[in-house]
């Protein structure tokens, strides 16, 4: 049970005692709106792997429970694009959304991409996953692309959308 009285999550980096939290949460948060389906049908027995590292995770933890968690990290391994950093995964549990968690995990991203030397960060987000949208757009998150009907989740092709935050 979340405790909504409490005022600001604390934010962190990951750590690898944090992995079995953290694949709880991957395997109840995501929905057909935000996630993919086949992804969720994977039978994982441990959330970081050589692709999701602790080093790249931040984790939101509110009354001693981890409830959140975003990874940020280069998005492309050439020197030419080392000024751009991705943000992965964005996750909140259900209990603990509306609670600015999200926002906390935007914000701390952000500062770990500044202190990285980043001036842009970059995210994906289904066209159908409204709700995130609006969060991005918020955060002052801006379309740069979107991918049309590039995926086909549940019987509907979904567009893949490209948004950025300039940094500077």
């Amino acid at each position: 049970m979340i405790n909504r009285t409490t005022r600001s999550p604390a934010i962190r980096p990951a750590a690898p005692t944090d992995d079995a939290a953290l694949l709880a949460l991957n395997r109840t948060s995501w929905t057909a709106g935000s996630g993919f389906p086949s992804m969720r049908s994977e039978e994982m027995s441990t959330y970081f792997t050589g692709r999701r590292k602790p080093e790249t995770h931040l984790v939101a933890e509110r009354d001693g429970a981890i409830v959140g968690y975003v990874s940020v990290e280069p998005k492309l391994p050439f020197a030419e694009a080392a000024h751009v950093y991705a943000l992965w995964s964005l996750v909140v549990s259900a209990q603990a959304r509306r609670l600015g968690i999200a926002s906390a995990l935007l914000a701390a991203a952000e500062q770990v991409a500044l202190e990285q030397g980043a001036t842009k960060l970059s995210l994906r987000v289904l066209g159908s996953n409204l709700p995130a949208q609006r969060l991005y757009e918020r955060h002052g998150y801006v379309v740069e692309g979107r991918h049309v009907a590039e995926f086909l989740i549940d019987g509907e092709y979904v567009d893949d959308l490209a948004l950025a935050k300039s940094l500077r």
